[in-house]
C-alpha cells in the first residue's frame, strides 16, 4: 500500500495544510478550501510540484 502526506495551499486565502491524497479528488477534479470556500482544480492547490506526482501517482492506472 502506498502512503504520503501531500502539503497543500489555497491561493485566494493563503491557508496551508497537509492531507492524505486517498482522501483527495482524482488530479483533474475540482476541490473545495475548507478554509474559504474557493474552488479550483485540486492540482492548483498542490503546493510543491513533487505533491502533485504523488497525488497523480495514486489515481494512475497501472500498466
Amino acid at each position: 500500500m502506498r502512503e504520503g502526506w501531500i502539503r497543500l495551499e489555497c491561493a485566494d486565502c493563503g491557508e496551508q495544510w497537509t492531507a492524505d491524497p486517498t482522501a483527495l479528488p482524482a488530479p483533474e477534479n475540482r476541490f473545495l478550501c475548507d478554509h474559504c470556500e474557493s474552488e479550483r482544480p485540486i492540482a492548483a492547490f498542490a503546493k510543491t510540484r513533487r505533491g502533485l506526482d504523488i497525488l497523480e501517482s495514486f489515481y494512475r492506472q497501472p500498466a
